[in-house]
């Protein structure tokens, strides 16, 4: 028994200990599971919280980004692979909120590239005017015009069937220049350039290549020469005929017509500038034809031409060899008494032999050469006058000089006169210069001024064939002039034209009311001398006087006292 109670006391407190133990572990335990659902807690809302900082965040970033972008990434990168095709086609749409995004920046961009694409355009647009098109009239230009016509002698080429090419030039539309100013004759060219367009079918071309020129390329005539010359005849006189329709001009009624030369062509066989030159060539022919005509390229016009340049070629070679000469025609007074002399200027061709001035004096007159061969007539004629300036009758002499307008509106010509005089020792008084009626066309007081300048040297002045161009009695008036020559054309027939008799009847009393000399020309018979002595005209040169002569005929002549009717 006492080893039982014993047993159950010592285990008792064996198992006491353990118990406590137990209890205490249990106690810790609950604590701890008590503790961790405590932290369980905490850490769900910890979770929740960071969950919902998250979501904040992300849907902050996610509308910062929308704000910033302005759309999908997918949309965004489809706009800007259609912008770098250069598709402006379809404009990007922007909410206002969303103007600053990048999407509004593409959208930004689309308009600059479409606003500079337009520009780039029109810069296009206007150099392909530029380099094609004339300015004033907007027909095509000399450039397009050669292109126009190598497509039209390809296309001749392929089917077999005619071309021509017409060169238009208006007739006297530099007189419309210089009496109405350019202004006027810039709106006369446009109205032409219209006409001639409505004139051809719109697969045709007209050209303006420069001043009063234009060039027309027609294609499809007819598969013979006949049939095609038929036709562009046709095409050129309804062109006449539209082209010699009044035009009004701010108001003012003008009168035009133009001179055209044509050309045929079959396929690609003649050059575009060897065309161009035919046709060139016609319209010369026209003009030489009376003008507002139109002529037909034939190669007897293209001998023509070569030799105008060969005769251009020699007359260069003449002013530079002096192969000029002198002739010398006599101007008397009623008693046939020498006054003076008008000079006439020769071309002594070491080939040809002496050369009239009708076959030079025109070309001299195109070219220009004009000016240093009236400086070289100049010159000789104040030599000559100088080394007459010592003997008895020769002395008292007065010599006429032609100017054409070219040499007169030189801008050296005062000084280069008043330089021959000097120059030469000529007597100045001695000196008279004629000027023709068609220098008066423009600048009327300039050349009041330059004949002043020289007057005041001694220098005198006639007007030559007077009656014949642009005078007025405001002009005559103004004019510091010392005679007035009566055109051969009236005196030719005023015995049997009562016109041509008035004209010179009125020409005389003009000249004695202005207190002025008068002088006629082209006098050959002794009647035409007598009518004119019986209406006041006491001056005359002819060939009922003489014809001109040179130098050493004309002293001889000069010396022998009064002159005798030529037989």
């Amino acid at each position: 028994m006492l080893h039982d109670a014993t047993y159950h006391e010592a285990k008792a407190s064996i198992m006491r200990p353990i118990g406590e133990f137990q209890e205490m572990v249990e106690l810790r335990t609950t604590e701890a599971v008590e503790e961790a659902a405590r932290f369980a807690v905490l850490a769900r809302w910890a979770f929740a919280g960071v969950g919902l900082l998250l979501g904040i965040t992300l849907w902050q970033t996610y509308r910062a980004l929308h704000h910033t972008l302005g759309g999908k990434i997918d949309d965004i990168h489809r706009q800007i692979e259609r912008l770098g095709r250069g598709d402006f086609s379809t404009p990007i749409t922007v909410e206002p909120p969303l103007q600053h995004s990048v999407l509004g920046w593409l959208a930004e961009t689309q308009h600059q590239l479409e606003a500079a694409e337009q520009e780039h355009q029109r810069s296009a647009a206007q150099i392909n005017n530029l380099a094609f098109f004339d300015q004033l009239t907007g027909l095509p230009n000399r450039v397009l015009l050669l292109d126009r016509l190598h497509q039209t002698r390809a296309i001749s080429q392929r089917t077999g069937h005619y071309a021509a090419l017409l060169f238009i030039d208006l007739d006297h539309f530099k007189t419309l220049n210089d009496t109405k100013g350019h202004d006027m004759g810039d709106l006369l060219l446009q109205q032409v350039a219209e006409r001639l367009r409505q004139s051809v079918h719109p697969d045709d071309t007209v050209a303006r290549i420069g001043g009063d020129e234009f060039v027309m390329v027609l294609g499809g005539l007819g598969e013979t020469a006949r049939d095609a010359a038929t036709a562009t005849e046709a095409i050129a006189e309804r062109l006449l005929r539209s082209l010699t329709q009044p035009y009004t001009l701010r108001g003012f009624v003008h009168h035009s017509s133009a001179s055209l030369g044509a050309t045929l062509f079959l396929g690609q066989s003649t050059s575009m500038d060897e065309l161009m030159k035919q046709a060139d060539l016609a319209m010369y022919k026209a003009k030489d034809a009376g003008r507002q005509a139109v002529r037909f390229f034939d190669p007897a016009m293209e001998a023509v031409a070569q030799r105008r340049a060969e005769i251009e070629d020699d007359l260069r070679q003449a002013l530079e060899r002096q192969q000029f000469v002198l002739h010398f025609q006599p101007q008397v007074d009623s008693g046939h008494d020498l006054l003076s002399a008008e000079v006439l200027v020769r071309w002594q061709h070491p080939e040809r032999g002496l050369v009239m001035p009708g076959d030079f004096i025109g070309l001299a007159e195109d070219t220009g050469l004009i000016v240093p061969l009236g400086q070289w007539v100049l010159q000789a004629a104040c030599e000559q006058l100088a080394r007459w300036g010592g003997r008895p009758v020769l002395g008292q002499l007065s010599l006429a000089v032609n100017l054409s307008a070219k040499q007169f509106r030189d801008p050296g010509f005062v000084t280069m006169v008043l330089e021959v005089i000097q120059r030469t020792g000529a007597d100045p008084r001695r000196l008279k210069l004629e000027l023709t009626e068609s220098l008066l066309v423009h600048d009327v007081d300039e050349i009041i001024a330059t004949m002043q300048t020289l007057q005041g040297h001694g220098i005198g002045f006639s007007l030559d064939d007077f009656g014949t161009g642009y005078s007025s009695l405001t002009y005559l008036k103004r004019l510091p002039l010392n005679q007035l020559k009566i055109d051969q054309s009236f005196v030719r027939d005023l015995l049997h034209d009562a016109h041509d008799a008035a004209i010179a009847k009125t020409i005389v009393t003009l000249a004695q009311s202005l207190e002025l000399p008068v002088i006629a020309e082209g006098v050959e018979t002794a009647a035409q001398k007598r009518f004119l002595q019986r209406i006041g005209c006491h001056a005359y040169q002819g060939y009922l006087f003489s014809r001109p002569v040179a130098l050493e005929a004309f002293e001889r002549m000069a010396l022998a006292g009064p002159l005798p009717f030529a037989s």
